[in-house]
């Protein structure tokens, strides 16, 4: 599933408007553990040599949606990943950050909670959270897609 995915963030997050796709993105945590997400998305806003990092994608095989270990793996990879990334930012430098888990053609999302350093159930206002099959719910997936790149 990480090349539907990777074709699905350079649609949505295009190079032309300074996105950046990193696969196997190495992550070090505050006491040395490391880790590497499937994807990890950026934007280059304006020339910046700093790049915005607003989107960790952990991919898992096909067959194994139904596997409770698998999603909780993924959610523990995405917190991880995310809090080596964003733990220590400043108040004012804090901008909204997503997690993506992508187990087979399943999709569940999450928010970056700075208080707590954990990722947090998410969907845009109006939405229910849940487990969203990319054949099934394009739709939801797109809206999904479009809140984040429009909020982070």
């Amino acid at each position: 599933m990480y090349g539907i995915w990777n074709a699905i963030l350079a649609l949505q997050f295009p190079v032309a408007q300074g996105y950046i796709i990193r696969p196997q993105d190495r992550h070090t945590s505050q006491s040395g553990e490391q880790g590497f997400s499937d994807l990890h998305v950026f934007q280059y806003r304006n020339n910046a040599t700093n790049a915005d990092k607003f989107l960790i994608v952990q991919c898992k095989r096909a067959g194994t949606e139904t596997q409770n270990a698998v999603w909780e793996q993924a959610v523990d990879q995405l917190s991880r990943y995310l809090s080596a990334t964003h733990g220590k930012r400043r108040p004012a430098a804090r901008t909204p950050v997503y997690g993506i888990a992508a187990v087979g053609r399943y999709v569940r999302v999450y928010k970056y909670n700075d208080v707590n350093q954990m990722v947090l159930n998410w969907v845009p206002k109006g939405m229910r959270w849940k487990m969203w099959n990319l054949k099934d719910h394009p739709q939801q997936i797109q809206r999904i897609l479009d809140h984040i790149l429009n909020n982070h």
